[in-house]
């Protein structure tokens, strides 16, 4: 996978990262926006260009909801269409205070298929 896709990756990472631990402060909220403008998918091709548009819509769902610390995983469906649905930061907590299955899924995989928590090889092929 192209080199831009790690950085739509890593930019999606750390936008969900930094929301587990609080609110994004305004000045958070500017840079990640700056960093999003960077990233827009020019030059990128087919499958790459799918996947890198899924991270660009994770990462805008995560900034625009940043105050109701909501973290975005993407919903792939059988029609190949995809919906961003949130997850509270505090349900994250819980999972991992209670040592869930899901708390490790879900802050490893941001994609979803048939409710399943999927990771980005999957996410490719039903893309």
């Amino acid at each position: 996978m192209e080199e831009k896709v790690t950085k739509y990756r890593q930019l999606y990472i750390t936008t969900r990262d930094a929301i587990l631990i609080a609110p994004l402060t305004a000045a958070q909220l500017t840079t990640f926006k700056a960093q999003l403008a960077d990233l827009k998918p020019v030059g990128l091709n087919g499958l790459a260009k799918k996947i890198g548009q899924a991270y660009l819509d994770l990462v805008s769902a995560n900034l625009t909801y940043s105050s109701q610390q909501l973290i975005f995983v993407l919903n792939l469906n059988h029609d190949h269409s995809t919906i961003p649905l949130p997850l509270s930061a505090e349900q994250l907590q819980t999972w991992q205070k209670t040592q869930a299955p899901e708390y490790p899924l879900f802050t490893r995989n941001p994609f979803l298929y048939n409710g399943l928590s999927i990771d980005e090889v999957a996410a490719e092929a039903l893309l």
